[in-house]
Order: structure tokens, then sequence, then C-alpha cells
């Protein structure tokens, strides 16, 4: 009997899901202490790893990433504003590009 080859294993997928999250909690905290190179750096290696293992990140976790730049968005990188329209807009404050997201009403 051959091994498998070309599948990852359950075990291998957890792993790679608790490192990108991981990761994510490392590039808010350096962000939060105001390095963003470094919070910059974990954010492309929580990337690479989600590549690599073909894990999708989370809706939480994508919206905390700018997908132009790959910095991490909190309140000293982007600027959140509410549109009367229904949707939340942010900008990334290093290279201004401008997410918008939907507003769930209670209806």
């Amino acid at each position: 009997m051959s091994k498998r080859k070309g599948h990852r294993t359950k075990g291998q997928e957890k792993i790679a899901r608790e490192r990108i999250e991981k990761l994510i909690n490392l590039a808010m905290d350096s962000s939060h202490k105001k390095d963003y190179e470094q919070s910059k750096r974990f954010v492309e290696l929580a990337l690479l790893i989600s590549k690599r293992y073909n894990q999708r990140l989370t809706k939480s976790q994508r919206r905390q990433l700018c997908r132009k730049c790959n910095s991490f968005l909190d309140s000293n990188t982007s600027r959140n504003r509410l549109s009367k329209k229904g949707w939340t807009t942010i900008t990334c404050l290093a290279c201004d590009s401008v997410y918008r997201y939907g507003i769930k009403t209670g209806d």
C-alpha cells in the first residue's frame, strides 16, 4: 500500500487553521503596539499558510486585512464609517483602498 499522495490529512488542516488564527492574533497585538511592519509580515505568513493548505480565512479575519497591501486594519491603520445607504465603509490609511460591506437589518 502506498501513502496518500497530494492530499492533506485532517490533522494537518487543523494545525494550519490554528497557525493562521495565531498569526492573525499576533498581527493584531503588534499592530496595537504600533509595529506595523511586523504586523504586515504576520499577515503575509497567515496568507501563505492559507494558500498552501487551501484553508479559507473566516469572514471576521478577512475583514481585518487589507487585500491590496496586506496590512492589519485596526483603529490606527483604517477609518470606519457608516453610510446612510446601509453599508460600512472601511478605508486603509496605508494604501487608500476602500472596502464596503453591507449591514444586516433586523427586519
